[in-house]
């Protein structure tokens, strides 16, 4: 659900959530962590953390909510964010996701978005999505179209996802794959490439190139708790590399 740690393409192939891996969620989680990146064209660090909490309604069903305290570009922005998801029938499921950020310096002003995910055949999900991002100076409206299958503990996914911002229209693309072990472990890796519209300042939103790959898991140390992580590097364009590195607990309820 979070929609403000990596980049939007990044963040939509990793967070999308499987219907298998739900089925392990205790039914609350709360989550604090916090992540630093460096820009390499002398841009101050970035700075943000996070806390999210979660509760289960019901088998494929949840409602979220989420905040964010953010330093970026010198900038300090805050957001929050809220997702709502529920089963449509025995194998389509419905997400609606929204955010806000009332200083909207650097970060989206706001943001809506619906997806599905369609259980198709055993082991194997196709996702769909629409999403509107509202900046200061532009709406940025992106799609997506995935399909993920899962084999033994592994699983695997590619997305599409077009964008329309400045009457240009860009493509990008993302694949993960991820491996799970014990209750509620795993540990992912996600590559992505393409064009989006990113901030690239404090009020300035372009279509630039991304090439993003990151390193993402959770680790459960003890029925309650777990540790989660993100390694990440982007290079947006001309304009910076971004290494970024991120870690939070987890607590189940």
């Amino acid at each position: 659900m979070m929609l403000y740690r990596y980049s939007p393409l990044l963040l939509a192939c990793c967070l999308a959530a499987p219907l298998q891996a739900q089925n392990a969620v205790p039914p609350s989680t709360i989550e604090i962590g916090h992540e630093r990146s460096r820009l390499d064209n002398g841009t101050p660090h970035w700075r943000e953390t996070d806390a999210r909490i979660q509760h289960t309604l019901g088998k494929h069903s949840y409602v979220a909510l989420g905040l964010l305290d953010s330093r970026r570009f010198g900038q300090k922005d805050s957001q929050i964010a809220v997702a709502y998801a529920a089963p449509l029938s025995s194998t389509l499921v419905g997400t609606v996701e929204a955010s806000f950020s009332d200083t909207h310096r650097v970060l989206a002003k706001r943001s809506v978005g619906l997806s599905t995910q369609y259980a198709f055949a055993p082991a194997w999900l196709a996702h769909t999505g629409i999403r509107n991002t509202r900046y200061d100076a532009v709406s940025v409206n992106q799609g997506s179209l995935g399909l993920e299958h899962y084999i033994a503990d592994f699983s695997w996914m590619a997305t599409w996802y077009p964008v329309r911002a400045f009457a240009t229209t860009a493509n990008s693309f993302a694949v993960r794959g991820n491996y799970y072990y014990g209750e509620r472990s795993f540990v992912g890796l996600i590559a992505a490439t393409g064009e989006e519209a990113t901030p690239i300042g404090a009020s300035n939103v372009v279509v630039a190139d991304i090439r993003s790959l990151a390193l993402i898991g959770r680790h459960t140390l003890t029925p309650s708790w777990a540790l989660t992580y993100a390694l990440s590097r982007t290079r947006q364009g001309s304009f910076y590399s971004r290494d970024g590195a991120r870690i939070g607990a987890q607590y189940a309820f």
